[in-house]
């Protein structure tokens, strides 16, 4: 071939297809090392991985026309169950007024918290604090308890990816599509854009509303004490969740494969 006439490196021209499927299974292997490393740094106290894990959530996942997931590649987004923590609004509303009914019949809700549905819970950070964080866990509640009815099997990619799910305090809800994409394309996981979703801003600094003070139950707390607003990075902490669910997910397959 005619040197001059060669396609540029790094040019569409200069791609070549895979030689097989193995080389896809081993960038598999490779990425969901990067997200369970990645969460083992969260999980230490660096939420800043929430930014990595929201790259390759979008590496594995996410179809453009221009590029292909990696799960595409290798037909699994298609065929795959996704295990799905999150507490959908319209799934809560229905379990809290079933049970509301049975304990009390005539009665149902007339208020909703933004707190409880999505993908997040308060825990206590290690300075003693009120924060969200991610459940880590496929089972977040007691049979007992109410929220356990509105709990789903495990979904398609279309429904699990797409469907909103995640409330700010303005009620506005986010699927974890939105999050993750704006996250890994505005924010910093890949780039940094000159500019940033006013809603995901927002719910980065969103407390839900919610404020707790921990101390011992027999004191008596002061009226004009300020209780503090719960901390942590609501949107970090429900891509961590997130990229337990897509974890979860993919180690299961590849134990059955």
């Amino acid at each position: 071939m005619d040197k001059d006439r060669e396609p540029a490196i790094g040019t569409k021209a200069n791609k070549a297809p895979r030689d097989d499927r193995s080389s896809l299974e081993q960038q598999l292997t490779r990425q969901l090392r990067y997200l369970d490393n990645s969460s083992a740094l969260f999980d230490k106290g660096d939420h800043d991985e929430a930014n990595r894990l929201a790259t390759v959530i979008r590496t594995l996942l996410h179809d453009t026309d221009k590029s292909k997931s990696l799960l595409g590649q290798l037909g699994l987004k298609s065929t795959l169950k996704f295990v799905d923590t999150g507490l959908y609004r319209e799934h809560l509303d229905a379990a809290m007024n079933e049970w509301i009914q049975s304990q009390h019949p005539g009665m149902s809700i007339c208020a909703i918290q933004p707190g409880e549905a999505g993908l997040v819970e308060i825990g206590i950070n290690p300075d003693g604090s009120a924060g969200w964080r991610a459940p880590l866990r496929e089972q977040r509640f007691h049979p007992n308890d109410p929220k356990s009815s509105a709990m789903l099997a495990p979904q398609s990619f279309e429904y699990w990816w797409k469907t909103p799910l995640v409330e700010g305090s303005d009620l506005k809800r986010f699927s974890r599509k939105n999050l993750v994409l704006i996250m890994a394309n505005q924010d910093g996981g890949a780039h940094v854009d000159p500019s940033l979703d006013r809603d995901y801003a927002n719910l980065c600094s969103d407390y839900l509303g919610v404020q707790v003070q921990f101390g011992d139950p027999d004191l008596t707390m002061d009226a004009n004490s300020e209780i503090p607003p719960v901390g942590n990075n609501v949107a970090f902490a429900c891509v961590r969740q997130i990229s337990f669910e897509l974890a979860l997910t993919l180690h299961r397959h590849i134990s059955r494969a």
